[in-house]
């Protein structure tokens, strides 16, 4: 068999199993039914972007010239960082079976760098499909035009990486001479687009109060025509052509450029079956650590427990423990906050004139910026914020073996991610009110009414998207994936759809009696005892009030569901 037979045999029994093994999966019925919906959502997307020439006639010309400029940009960007990001060794890298069978077998380093080059077509291809559905509609009329061009563009991209890891291989071999040149080569490229961009910015400056949408396009205008961003409007010439005879005419520029980087990697090629080995190497031994950590990207960090656990005490206490150094260790949420905020801060600062300028500029950002993330919290936080029985159903023995009824073991999952977000809403809910306090001077009283009210009623809101979180896992275990698993497909779209939809919905039919009393108890105190703004926090507590009593009837009705699971028989799709 040739080599050529034998990589289209590959890539063929490759694509079977794997439409086997979903096709397998697919007996299930939490596959079954998360497929369907998948495919309905990604059908009805489709069809929502095969609008091309009406969409094509709204779009602003200074919106699509942004957009080509933003396009070129991020070629030219990808180009650059080509050279100047990475290890400096081949950017060839060659799955397990590949390595396998392809490197102990009487084949070339040609072949085997022209099986990756085919690879690397067809990723392109694929990439041009998606840029093609989701992107073109915006650029262009002619949607199969820049699926064309896209193709070709993302060919040579490719190509370029590779060349461009084989260059810095050989100048990296030279020791401090190649790297020298390497970098000169670098600083003088990005010299050349400061200078444009200076260049451009002194043609036409930007006015100093105020937005003038005239200046800024021709500054756009300007830049883009600069020498020193030829290569990116060289790459993106092709897709972006608006007829069928303007592509002709940058057609030979496009293939010209993609035979000059096919002939450039051929020759600039350096041994690299070492690299792609290690490379191999390395991704399983990501993929075996990723199992180990139940799914984890990072391992866990170590971190001092929350407050000593001792030797007697309630049972649910040591539950509640365990998942806050869990919360502590993998406290995403709340870096993303901070570092959101900290951004802002120096940012703020950085644009203030004077110490007190300053000041008011970070007020200013602080508080809507703390209120938002309070309030996105209540709905996106359950979802991020997984230690609770979504951590611990794959052990759900051990849970079993706990002296606790189902009640307190769901209760107490519930608690620690309940205190983790809490607290974080509460302190961002009380920053938003100290600024817009120190800020304002005739609505102070309202700004605190009405922090009190989101203080009570925002942490109840996300214990109830907890609840139905962990409902949703008791009640139907097969949705959880199996540890260390990251599911995909149609099916896996499908699931997270359905998840999100349900938690909505169930969510808000709870929150309409807590939404019902809060609105009588707030008019009545408003309109009978002229309580004014301050009704608000009294309205916040009775709805706070009603959520948490919805939740605790809840806990009781899902201990019952927890004793009586079983997941070994949970949504198998096989009958004996």
């Amino acid at each position: 068999m040739s080599f050529e037979r034998a990589v289209v045999f590959l890539w063929a029994a490759s694509a079977r199993n794997r439409v086997l093994h979903q096709v397998r999966r697919l007996r299930q019925p939490k596959y079954l039914v998360g497929a369907m919906v998948g495919a309905l959502y990604v059908y009805s997307l489709l069809l929502r972007r095969l609008g091309y020439q009406q969409d094509w006639a709204v779009v602003p010309p200074t919106a699509r010239l942004f957009s080509e400029f933003m396009l070129g940009t991020a070629m030219l960007g990808t180009l650059l960082s080509a050279w100047a990001l990475g290890p400096d060794r081949p950017a060839l890298s060659f799955s397990e079976t590949e390595v396998q069978h392809l490197f102990p077998a009487p084949v070339s380093r040609r072949e085997l760098l022209h099986f990756k080059l085919a690879r690397g077509l067809g990723g392109a291809a694929v990439g041009a499909l998606a840029a093609t559905v989701f992107v073109s509609r915006v650029l262009t009329p002619h949607p199969m035009l820049f699926f064309l061009g896209t193709t070709v563009t993302l060919a040579t991209v490719s190509l370029h990486v590779t060349a461009a890891s084989f260059m810095r291989t050989r100048l990296a071999r030279l020791g401090t001479s190649g790297t020298l040149v390497r970098w000169v080569l670098l600083t003088a490229g990005c010299a050349l687009l400061i200078g444009a961009a200076m260049r451009a910015l002194s043609h036409h400056p930007l006015p100093e109060e105020g937005w003038d949408p005239l200046v800024m396009r021709q500054w756009v205008l300007a830049l883009s025509t600069s020498p020193a961003l030829w290569p990116g409007r060289a790459l993106v010439a092709l897709p972006l052509a608006q007829d069928l005879g303007t592509f002709l005419r940058r057609l030979p520029l496009g293939l010209g450029l993609l035979a000059v980087h096919y002939v450039w990697v051929m020759k600039a090629a350096v041994p690299f079956e070492e690299s792609a080995v290690g490379r191999a190497e390395e991704r399983a031994r990501v993929r075996e650590q990723w199992a180990q950590r139940g799914g984890r990207s990072m391992p866990p960090r170590m971190s001092a427990p929350p407050f000593r656990l001792t030797a007697v005490g309630r049972p649910e206490v040591a539950i509640l423990w365990k998942n806050l150094i869990a919360g502590r260790r993998t406290g995403s949420v709340g870096r993303l906050v901070v570092a959101a905020l900290l951004g802002g801060v120096v940012a703020m600062a950085a644009s203030g004139e004077s110490p007190g300028d300053a000041l008011a500029q970070i007020s200013g950002f602080l508080s809507p910026m703390c209120g938002g993330f309070a309030v996105l919290l209540s709905f996106f936080g359950p979802s991020a914020m997984r230690m609770d029985l979504r951590m611990d159903l794959p052990r759900l023995e051990q849970l079993r073996a706990l002296p606790l009824t189902g009640r307190q073991v769901v209760a107490a999952e519930l608690a620690a991610p309940a205190l983790l977000l809490g607290a974080v809403q509460v302190g961002l809910v009380l920053v938003a009110v100290g600024g817009s306090v120190w800020r304002e001077e005739g609505w102070n009283e309202l700004w605190v009414a009405l922090g009190l009210g989101a203080v009570c009623l925002l942490p109840a809101v996300t214990l109830g998207g907890l609840f139905v979180q962990n409902a949703a896992v008791v009640l139907f275990p097969a949705w959880l994936p199996p540890e260390g698993e990251r599911v995909r497909g149609l099916e896996a779209i499908g699931q997270r759809l359905l998840t999100l939809v349900g938690t909505l919905v169930v969510l808000l039919v709870g929150m309409l009696p807590a939404a019902f009393l809060a609105s009588v108890v707030g008019f009545g105190l408003y309109q009978l005892l002229d309580a004014g703004v301050w009704a608000l926090p009294f309205a916040g507590f009775t709805a706070a009030l009603v959520l948490v009593t919805e939740v605790a009837l809840g806990i009781v009705a899902l201990g019952h569901a927890f004793d009586q699971l079983d997941v070994s028989v949970e949504g198998t799709g096989v009958t004996s």
